[in-house]
């Protein structure tokens, strides 16, 4: 009776481990420096009198901008009525000379905006058809946390990811506003829902010169 060899499979190349995977792109961090005791120093006289000029100065600068944070905010709300104004009547501007006794200060708005993806309905609602246009949507994803605890995971990760995207995946979404945002939504909005929007969209606080 003839023997019959039997024919051994073919073994797939088998890929890289999770762990491999990580340990190619992983960067080492940087070690800590360890906390050591602050030596004392006695210094010339001169040296003495400039660590006194240093922090008596450094306590009129909190003085002083404690002024400018209080006169400031006089400023922007007296320069934001008539931006509204303006912007309403169909000539926005974003920057403002306002005269003092003594001095001029202007102001400037940057079209510049601070929002929250969870008010994204609100958005929506307030800006109506409008919203497409003035909002967009930049989308990213990272890895779940568990993968890295789950051998099990990792495993079915590097051999497919496939329809199992949100097992592995977080995605996570920002909402940024279009270049003029600042003008249009005088066009966009009635004046009584404008507090209502920068309440969702929060601009960036103007900057005083």
């Amino acid at each position: 009776m003839a023997v019959v060899a039997l024919r051994q499979p073919e073994l797939k190349p088998k890929g890289p481990s999770f762990g491999e995977a990580l340990a190619q792109t992983a960067k080492a961090a940087e070690p800590k420096a360890k906390k050591s005791k602050m030596p004392t120093l006695q210094p010339t006289p001169e040296v003495a009198q400039a660590v006194d000029d240093y922090q008596e100065a450094k306590i009129q600068y909190k003085m002083a901008e404690a002024t400018m944070d209080q006169a400031g905010t006089i400023l922007q709300e007296f320069v934001r009525q008539h931006q509204d104004e303006d912007g309403f009547r169909g000539h926005y501007q974003g920057s403002y000379a306002v005269m003092g006794i003594k001095h001029q200060a202007k102001v400037v708005y940057a079209n510049k905006f601070t929002i929250n993806p969870e008010d994204d309905s609100q958005l929506q609602e307030l800006l109506g058809e409008n919203y497409e246009y003035l909002i967009t949507k930049r989308f990213s994803v990272k890895l779940k946390a568990a993968v890295f605890e789950d051998e099990a995971l990792q495993a079915e990760l590097m051999e497919l990811v496939g329809e199992r995207f949100a097992d592995f995946f977080d995605t996570e979404v920002k909402l940024n506003t279009c270049d003029n945002f600042s003008q249009i939504i005088y066009q966009a909005v009635e004046p009584e829902q404008l507090d209502n929007l920068r309440v969702f969209a929060r601009q960036y606080k103007p900057s005083i010169r």
